[in-house]
């Protein structure tokens, strides 16, 4: 109705504007068509039988469906699905066993419990949907920050704790395109005992270790190369496991392309074979399949209905992952500037380490002199500071990681904005300042497998950082964003079994391959693939049942 005023009041006006400019025939068709649109209103219930009944006899899609039998959309199951009265009794819980004593005990945070009932936003058919088709499953998310909570052993990244009498995993080979025995990268390994929920078949204790070969092309499960090049699972039931170094042999991670090497390397450097660890934690949570995996056409606003589900259950997983400080939401390392002063190309001034703790350890002035090094290597010899920040880089990456010295900040503070001033230019400050603050997001990166590190980084820090690590953080208003997390981030958590989170596999709700491990492009932890695709692990339910995980069989899906 609200609409419908509106557009007569719109009408009124051209007609009342036309009649002004003197274009009676144009003032004339607006009268018409106000008479015409209140006549229509007036109407509109007396015809409306007429137009419904005449509308039931055109070949509409909605009106084959309608009068189809039910064989024709997966043999009646749709129907009997939403017309269905009793819930689905939930999977039941498996209660982990005590670790054995060579395992080192973790503490594990109580398990939010998953929303039942109908959802607000939802409509019935969505509800009736769920009530058949929805799996639990386990969210795997890197604490943030890293120090805050007490850790397993699960992580990403890192060194993996290979099985005592196991060798590294390596590819067997393929013509001219993979290697013989080339070795697999590490990617992740999982406590089965911090899971706080688990399948019937999953052992409730054990270590399963994730391996696949991360170069630049990624072509997993491809025709041209076989499979067995791709991934290997291994299971560790005894946890006999200890940290093992890679392989010398071990590629470089992208053929050398990564992006530590790209921004940070240096001429005699070694290419970055492991990725950087991060300690995982877990919640659980309820998934639905994708609508083109369902086995009959989805119903409207399925789409919608799904992403809302997937919506609350990241709020209820991740709710602890926001900022307790409210008042810390900007980290301002640098002198602010007024806009004359940026267009005069007034050089970008670091503010004193008393006010922001900055560099903060001496890995954040490696770092820093590192990607200055790299990336602007022609202007540091231009004004003569090539040498100077060489001499810093060495002292750094001499000195205790743990500490830093005063005069020594002070020191490199005052070298770095020299440094600053003479390469001054309006539009060469602007990249100068996003490299450093690119250095200070691969410091916090490194705070995740470095407890000495992480506490000696000022919240502050971690919250300018935050946008590439936990799912949720509250504004300056105290309210939750984004309202969609992929929008922000990408998937800043991993899963474990359920449905995929993911359109580009379609694994059928009653198919025999079950979802293990879904392993998504991670840019807090420095794992991406490709343009921010996903490894998808699957495993047989007869394989499952035998707890042969050597027989997993994965796949990298591009976004």
């Amino acid at each position: 109705m609200v609409k419908f005023a509106l557009y007569l009041l719109v009408l009124v006006i051209f007609a009342y504007s036309s009649l002004k400019l003197g274009l009676p025939k144009l003032h004339f068709l607006f009268l018409v068509a106000i008479l015409g649109s209140v006549a229509c209103m007036v109407l509109w219930p007396l015809f409306r039988p007429v137009f419904s009944s005449i509308g039931s006899f055109l070949p509409t899609s909605a009106n084959r469906n309608q009068d189809a039998e039910p064989q024709d959309i997966n043999d009646g199951r749709f129907q009997q699905v939403l017309t269905k009265e009793v819930k689905k009794a939930p999977e039941p819980r498996v209660e982990p066993k005590a670790k054995p004593e060579t395992a080192p005990v973790s503490k594990v945070e109580a398990v939010p419990e998953v929303p039942s009932g109908p959802t607000p936003g939802m409509d019935s058919s969505f509800e009736a949907l769920r009530s058949e088709f929805a799996r639990s499953a386990v969210y795997a998310f890197r604490p943030y920050p890293p120090h805050r909570t007490q850790n397993g052993r699960s992580k990403v990244g890192g060194l993996p704790d290979l099985p005592k009498g196991v060798a590294w995993p390596t590819a067997p080979g393929h013509g001219d395109q993979i290697k013989p025995d080339l070795p697999l990268h590490f990617l992740a390994q999982i406590d089965l005992a911090d899971l706080p929920w688990r399948p019937k078949d999953i052992p409730d204790a054990g270590m399963l270790l994730f391996f696949g070969r991360f170069d630049e092309s990624l072509s997993w499960a491809e025709t041209d190369v076989a499979p067995e090049n791709d991934i290997r699972v291994l299971f560790d039931p005894d946890y006999t496991g200890t940290e093992t170094p890679f392989p010398k042999n071990l590629p470089p991670i992208r053929d050398g392309n990564y992006h530590f090497d790209l921004l940070f390397g240096l001429p005699g450097d070694e290419k970055t074979r492991i990725f950087p660890e991060w300690p995982l934690a877990f919640v659980t949570a309820e998934t639905m399949p994708q609508s083109s995996a369902l086995p009959f056409a989805a119903p409207e606003g399925y789409d919608a209905a799904h992403k809302h589900l997937l919506m609350e259950q990241l709020k209820a997983a991740f709710g602890t992952l926001e900022t307790d400080n409210v008042e810390h939401r900007e980290f301002h390392l640098f002198q602010p500037r007024t806009e004359q002063e940026r267009a005069e190309g007034k050089p970008i001034v670091v503010r004193p380490h008393s006010e922001t703790g900055f560099p903060f350890a001496p890995r954040g002035i490696a770092l820093i002199c590192r990607i200055l090094r790299n990336r602007h290597a022609a202007k540091l010899e231009e004004t003569s500071f090539d040498t100077c920040f060489e001499d810093w880089q060495g002292q750094a990456e001499g000195s205790n990681a743990r500490g830093i010295d005063q005069r020594m900040v002070n020191a490199f503070i005052e070298d770095l904005n020299d440094f600053l001033s003479q390469a001054a230019d309006k539009n060469y400050g602007t990249y100068l300042k996003a490299d450093i603050e690119r250095a200070l997001h691969r410091l916090v990166t490194e705070a995740g497998a470095n407890p000495d590190l992480a506490k000696h980084l000022p919240e502050a820090l971690y919250v300018a950082a935050a946008d590439r690590h936990p799912v949720f953080l509250k504004d300056a208003s105290n309210i939750k964003c984004p309202d969609y997390p992929v929008a922000r981030t990408s998937n800043s958590y991993h899963q474990l079994f359920g449905h995929p989170s993911s359109a580009q596999l379609n694994l059928s709700p009653n198919g025999p391959d079950q979802l293990l491990f879904q392993l998504f492009s991670d840019w807090g932890a420095e794992m991406s693939m490709g343009d921010g695709g996903e490894f998808h692990f699957m495993i047989n339910e007869s394989d499952l049942t035998a707890q042969a995980f050597e027989n997993v069989q994965a796949a990298h899906c591009a976004r």
